[in-house]
């Protein structure tokens, strides 16, 4: 699936606590603890302490469950010692210590738990595997030593074995966790996260957050930049939540259920697994036991048990968007479901002619010159192509001022000429995608090299996609002086045709391999096809688009989403993708607040924009909305329309007394993404007029200007260039749009492509 990668403006999320009042873990440090292995990595290290004495009270290494000052007592002094050497950079010393008492005392725990921390934090595995398969030996209930075996295998990239290991770790640790458990619980959920299992990363992470001590917010923090990560389905971003028992189930039945989901909460996963197996039953399954069993099986990083749970539940006698969201998530993780892959091919021709070649390169309007970033190309000087260039399906036209999608020139293939080499002649290669345009594509570079290039030599595969990633994505090359608002105009229409024309029309795997529209055909798979529905619209960042997803229920006889009516909602159960859908005008203000906070820390661009909007229309005294003013201006796809929120942040700020500076800043930087050169002068009289003396307003206007390429670099630190002011700009170039990201064009280069 493509996901939309339109140019946002950066969110400003809140960080809000996860809170499980379910866990009952109490973490308990031991000062042999401070330098954490790095099995665990850097997020969760251990935060490095003072150096002190030994906690006597703390738990003991040894993992008796004892404390230290009546069980290993004899060992503070040297505990203290290591720590000491630890702290100080002295691993190497740290270790030949632990050494020296193992050669007294060779299977004592604490001695074991301290030498193998050591020497992961050494990066020395294979001593360290010794290390903990002596420690497993010899004290085979200690939970620490099974923490230890998880973050080596999380640290050795083998995930499945530390999932394996982290279980066995928290089935042996009762209310007091072992420190070393603790560490073992975020290290492998940092490794699920860098292998791309975010389910099981996920529930790790959360429950890493829910038991860490105050401040520690490492785990926290993965977790936003997990949300934010651009592309990743907002399915995928949002907690999945444990089902509560049927109403109708046997006592016996309801108590089993219980005690498996009181084991979830404490990470327990493996054994409410094993729980709520013995719960299914074959010939009728209760939904809330079949989901509740394919989560744990998810938590487990059991990918293919996990979506085969979801596809099942989604099948069983279970509310509509239930359904469907299971659906929806089933697929985008099934690793069963291929769809049909197009192929992106380099067809490679030789040059009789390179001189010749190069001329027609230059003198057809369907050419154009582009020059490719150098950070794609091969170092080795040998291997740059002498020129680049593009091949489009018609000439660019002479003005965008009125264009229409279906006068844009589309790009067809990219060219690259090689010069000759000792080795081989001349060559031309052409990239392009091996579909409806493929022949074409072909036929237009035989028309226009003529008889400088010779006859295909080979081609070669360097990408595949599939058919419903080239439905969704579309590649422009739009004339220089077409407007902004053009630009969105065109590419609004062209997503609406790629949506209800091109992806309607792209088989998929989950549908049997039919299209959508054949699909609509076949009740049976009405639930398959509105989960494609939903994958393709919960990446939506426009929620204009809403009627869009309408128009395309309705055209393949689907059921619309209805409105939600906030009275029957179980705020603390909601999807985020039901968010748009729901009445929120008739929503209570603390959950407007709740849900905003957890929409915007999650990236769900959608759903903040529709909270903040009614948050923001509210007249409600003592609340300070400037947070819901920024997320709102940040997240507004139209720079138009997020002038409007900055007038009214503006008017919210003088009423409340608050500072204008950020909202006066904001405004400038959406005139220069709108191009405005009026605008941009503007905005600039108003800094200079009204906020020029708020603390940092002038600094942070000129790294704007700067970074838009609108102001040449100081002269020296504290200076302005000479001549010129920190709120002056250079006239604009008659018809030259700018956009953040872009660097100044000098005067007669070739524009970047516009690719939605």
């Amino acid at each position: 699936m493509k996901w939309s990668n339109q140019s946002q403006r950066t969110p400003d999320p809140f960080l809000a606590t996860i809170q499980n009042p379910n866990v009952a873990y109490i973490v308990t440090r031991c000062s042999c603890y401070h330098e954490g292995p790095p099995s665990a990595p850097a997020e969760f290290l251990p935060q490095k302490a003072d150096a002190m004495a030994v906690d006597p009270y703390a738990l003991c290494p040894c993992g008796s469950g004892k404390k230290l000052k009546f069980c290993c007592s004899d060992l503070a002094p040297d505990i203290e010692k290591i720590t000491k050497l630890v702290e100080s950079e002295q691993p190497h010393a740290a270790l030949k210590h632990v050494e020296k008492l193992l050669a007294k005392e060779p299977d004592r725990p604490s001695l074991l738990d301290i030498q193998a921390m050591l020497q992961l934090s050494l990066h020395e595995h294979d001593a360290a595997a010794k290390t903990i398969e002596h420690f497993l030996r010899v004290s085979p209930d200690n939970p620490a030593a099974h923490a230890h075996a998880a973050m080596l295998a999380a640290d050795s990239g083998d995930t499945a074995q530390a999932v394996e290991k982290l279980q066995d770790a928290l089935e042996r640790t009762d209310n007091a966790m072992p420190q070393r458990v603790f560490e073992a619980i975020g290290a492998v959920g940092h490794a699920l996260l860098l292998a791309g299992d975010f389910i099981a990363a996920r529930a790790l992470l959360v429950l890493y957050a829910g038991i860490a001590p105050q401040g520690d917010e490492r785990a926290l923090e993965l977790l936003l930049r997990l949300n934010l990560q651009g592309g990743l389905p907002l399915l995928l971003r949002d907690d999945l939540k444990l089902l509560d028992p049927p109403e109708r189930f046997a006592d016996v039945n309801k108590a089993a259920f219980e005690e498996a989901n009181k084991l979830a909460r404490r990470g327990l996963a493996r054994r409410s697994a094993a729980e709520f197996a013995k719960l299914i039953n074959e010939a009728n399954p209760q939904p809330a036991v079949v989901y509740n069993l394919a989560l744990m099986n998810g938590w487990l990083g059991q990918v293919d048990k996990f979506v085969a749970g979801l596809h099942q539940f989604a099948r069983l006698n279970v509310p509509l968007d239930d359904a469907v969201e299971a659906e929806a998530l089933a697929q985008l993780l099934d690793p069963n479901l291929h769809d049909a892959q197009q192929a992106s091919v380099r067809l490679i021709y030789p040059i009789k002619n390179e001189d010749a070649a190069i001329e027609r390169l230059a003198s057809d309007k369907r050419i154009e010159r582009y020059e490719l970033d150098p950070e794609v190309l091969d170092e080795d000087e040998i291997t740059r192509p002498r020129s680049t260039h593009i091949l489009l399906d018609r000439p660019v036209p002479r003005t965008g001022a009125d264009l229409t999608v279906d006068q844009s020139p589309n790009i067809l293939a990219f060219l690259s000429v090689y010069g000759k080499r000792t080795d081989r002649d001349a060559q031309l290669h052409v990239t392009t995608d091996r579909g409806e345009h493929f022949d074409q594509s072909k036929s237009l570079v035989a028309e226009i090299m003529g008889d400088s290039i010779g006859g295909e030599e080979s081609s070669e595969i360097v990408a595949e996609k599939t058919a419903s990633e080239e439905a969704l994505s579309w590649r422009w090359r739009l004339p220089e002086d077409t407007p902004l608002a053009k630009r969105r105009e065109l590419l609004t229409e062209r997503r609406r045709q790629a949506i209800l024309r091109d992806w309607t029309a792209a088989p998929r795997a989950a549908l049997d391999n039919l299209s959508p529209r054949d699909a609509a055909k076949r009740p049976d798979l009405k639930i398959p096809l509105l989960a494609g529905v939903l994958i393709i619209e919960q990446a939506a960042v426009n929620p204009d688009e809403r009627e869009l997803f309408d128009q395309l229920r309705k055209d393949l006889g689907l059921p619309p989403a209805e409105v939600i009516d906030p009275g029957n909602v179980d705020w603390d159960r909601l999807p985020l993708v039901r968010i748009p859908r729901i009445d929120l005008s008739k929503a209570p203000f603390d959950r407007l607040m709740q849900q905003f906070n957890r929409a915007a820390m999650t990236g769900a661009a959608v759903a903040s924009l529709a909270l903040a909007k009614e948050i923001v229309s509210r007249d409600v005294q003592g609340v300070d909305i400037g947070p819901i003013y920024r997320q709102l201006i940040r997240s507004e796809p139209d720079p138009d329309h997020a002038l409007q929120w900055i007038e009214k942040a503006k008017a919210w700020a003088a009423n409340a007394k608050h500072p204008g500076g950020e909202w006066a800043l904001l405004e400038l930087e959406v005139q220069i993404e709108r191009g405005d050169p009026a605008g941009v002068q503007n905005a600039l009289n108003d800094i200079q007029t009204n906020y020029l003396n708020e603390p940092g307003v002038a600094d942070a206007t000129y790294r704007l200007l700067y970074s838009a390429g609108l102001l040449a670099p100081r002269q020296a630190p504290g200076a302005m260039p000479a001549g010129r002011t920190a709120l002056e700009t250079p006239a604009a170039e008659p018809g030259r749009i700018w956009t953040p990201g872009q660097e100044a064009t000098p005067a007669g280069n070739k524009p970047a492509i516009w690719t939605p």
